[in-house]
């Protein structure tokens, strides 16, 4: 019999921590936003959309970086969908991720379940962690909810299987997207069914990616329908290249990889569907044939394993892997614990996470998805002849879970279940409503119910200025708790600044941001001039110093967020001004900085490492040297970051050589071996 219940799921967890009260107003970019394009195997037609749709800020989001590596056990809210075969858990205030399924007539399960929650800084709002199956909605860089509540329902379907229903409003495309899983009496597969609308009357983008992690062991392989994928390797071009062997020049590869590569005529071929023979970071994007059924699966040397398909509209596929470098293996661990690795296998509208695609105004896209075991013949599946093991995993997929139950039962979903509210059982963000206030009959909620969304601290006066033309103003100590960006919201504030109902230093703060998310920094300036003339506040001194940084003005950038800092002495505004002084080379000020510090701030894994550069480049080369080697832990090190290593590098040089120039950087690179809790290199 087919079940639904919310019940407390229980496991070890780093706490989330406070949101950071400053907005993202530096436009840096996701890893994969700005990759060259190689038009030698890539052609202009695939490329179309490849960069198209580009956001600079994850605004009007805040970024999560609050968090820490400190794990106790805490029960977080779950929803579990049950029958005779399987068995489903939804964390839904992780962004309702999948977070296991379990097949119950082997016991085994079928993803990567991490035995902790552990953000680290692999996403847009920087907060990510490892394990389950994540549903990425917006843009570009994981979505805004991946650690957000959502909105949840239940409801049941005519044949009385019960439904989850989990969605969102996503505030930067204005799309709402629904998240509908059951598990039917009898079925060996659970489906999920995604509906994306948009809410405005204007065209936008969309995008959407399922993130499936499942175990990563040295017989697992990565079977697909395609031939041809197209592949990027962290530092390289995206290349359309060759699947599942992929060669490689020996003067691409460097230790143990070279000497085999000469060994063999001066390549190497990689098979990219056994994961652990990668030896750094990669995507590929695999391109699967219109003709085909789509699937993605790991096998194991049994020929057993998850298999994830879809109706037609979900077209794209892909394999990501950490790679068997010491950073990958570093990353592995730092989102988990030793022994857990995984690798991703993906699922998305576009071919390629490179892409946005078009959404008209009033537009709405729906597929449905499934998750489940197949047993393929082991010795097909695990065949050198790539075309033989495809084949293997697309009979076994065929005869254990058709297609034609997928398209029935999508056509039973949107039949039965569009424009039916169901019973509420955990509640979201309620921004939607904020938006619905201000635009009326122009905000389409696509048939849901907006019942399951709260009105919280960050709401109220977005909805206070929406219905009664009033922004009220906090105490310029206290920390700003949310933000709007787009013309409707700036219009609305404005009206009320020049009413006089709303002229007050926080209200010209809120413009100063809206201009800066807009790139107009002359606009920005002065609305941050206006506040600061009406409250002394650090929120207004740091968009001045994030002016002066985007004009070039290092020293001005590097004073204004002093001050700024001095005025409010928290992590994420300490921080930014140790940037700014950094990139000053202004070191004598960063040691001062820092030795003010509230002391518990001194200890934080950020700060000491901007110290340890101030030190190192000041030429106190042991108090540096101290600092790196004292295993702290790099608690939001951002994915692609080097720095820990550079300056362990440029230590190396300088006690080598008493300089740190190209020649004696590439010999430190060369000859020199960090410490691994410094490696998170992912090339």
């Amino acid at each position: 019999m087919s079940t639904l219940r919310i019940a407390p799921y229980i496991m070890p967890a780093a706490s989330l921590g406070r949101e950071n009260p400053l907005p993202d107003l530096k436009f840096e970019a996701d890893a994969h936003a700005n990759i060259v394009i190689d038009g030698t195997t890539v052609s202009a037609e695939e490329a179309r959309y490849m960069g198209w749709g580009r956001v600079g800020t994850i605004l009007p989001y805040t970024l999560q970086d609050g968090y820490n590596r400190r794990r106790r056990k805490r029960a977080f809210p779950a929803a579990v969908l049950e029958n005779e075969f399987l068995r489903a858990v939804f964390i839904l205030n992780l962004g309702g991720r999948l977070w296991s399924l379990t097949d119950k007539r082997t016991g085994r399960e079928l993803l990567h379940r991490n035995p902790v929650f552990q953000p680290a800084n692999l996403a847009l709002r920087n907060a990510w962690f490892s394990g389950g199956v994540e549903w990425n909605c917006g843009i570009i860089g994981h979505t805004p909810f991946t650690a957000e509540d959502m909105c949840a329902e239940t409801l049941t379907l005519s044949d009385g299987t019960p439904v989850l229903r989990m969605f969102e409003y996503e505030r930067v495309r204005r799309l709402f997207y629904r998240v509908e899983a059951f598990l039917p009496d009898g079925a060996n597969e659970l489906y999920v069914r995604v509906r994306i609308d948009n809410a405005r009357p204007q065209d936008t983008a969309v995008y959407w990616w399922s993130n499936m992690a499942v175990d990563e062991r040295p017989e697992v392989r990565v079977l697909v329908p395609a031939q041809k994928a197209f592949r990027y390797g962290y530092g390289g071009k995206l290349s359309k290249v060759p699947v599942p062997y992929m060669t490689v020049e020996a003067d691409k590869l460097s230790g143990d990889a070279v000497r085999l590569a000469e060994a063999n005529g001066g390549t190497l071929d990689w098979d990219i569907s056994h994961t652990t023979g990668l030896p750094q970071a990669m995507d590929f994007f695999f391109d699967v044939p219109a003709d085909v059924r789509p699937f993605i699966t790991a096998l194991d040397g049994e020929g057993y394993g998850m298999c994830q398909t879809s109706t037609g509209e979900l077209r794209g596929r892909k394999l990501f892997v950490w790679g068997m470098g010491k950073g990958g293996r570093h990353w592995q661990e730092f989102l988990s614990e030793p022994g857990s690795a995984y690798l991703e296998l993906q699922s998305g509208l576009a071919r390629t996470q490179l892409e946005h695609l078009p959404m008209p105004a009033g537009g709405s896209v729906s597929w449905l998805e499934s998750y489940g075991p197949i047993h393929a013949d082991a010795q097909e599946a695990q065949s050198a002849d790539w075309g033989r093991a495809v084949r293997a995993a697309a009979d076994a997929l065929d005869r254990q879970r058709p297609a034609e139950a997928l398209e029935r039962r999508h056509a039973q979903v949107r039949r039965e279940l569009d424009g039916v509210a169901g019973t509420v059982v955990h509640r979201g963000m309620g921004y939607a409503l904020a938006e619905q206030a201000l635009l009326g009959d122009a905000f389409d909620t696509a048939g849901l119910s907006l019942a399951a969304m709260r009105v919280g601290k960050g709401e109220r006066p977005w909805i206070s200025l929406a219905r009664r033309g009033v922004f009220p103003c906090p105490s310029p100590e206290e920390e700003p708790a949310s933000y709007q960006i787009g013309p409707e919201w700036e219009a609305a504030l404005r009206a009320a600044v020049d009413s006089g109902r709303s002229d007050h230093w926080y209200a010209h703060y809120q413009l100063g941001v809206m201009a800066a998310a807009r790139q107009d920094s002359e606009a920005a300036r002065r609305e941050y001039t206006l506040s600061l003339a009406q409250a002394e506040n650090a929120w207004a001194l740091r968009g001045i110093g994030v002016c002066e940084l985007k004009a070039g003005e290092i020293g001005k950038a590097g004073d204004a967020l002093c001050r700024a800092a001095t005025l409010k002495p928290i992590r994420p505004l300490l921080a930014e001004a140790m940037e700014a002084l950094l990139t000053g080379e202004r070191y004598p000020d960063m040691l001062a900085l820092y030795q003010n510090m509230p002391g518990r701030l001194r200890e934080d894994s950020r700060l000491k490492m901007y110290a340890a550069a101030a030190l190192l480049r000041s030429g106190q080369l042991d108090e540096a040297e101290a600092i790196l080697r004292s295993h702290i832990e790099l608690t939001d090190v951002r994915e692609g970051n080097t720095l820990p290593t550079d300056l362990w590098f440029e230590l190396a040089a300088r006690r080598q050589f008493g300089r740190a120039d190209d020649d004696a950087l590439a010999w430190a690179r060369t000859s020199v071996v960090p410490p691994k809790h410094l490696d998170f290199r992912m090339r």
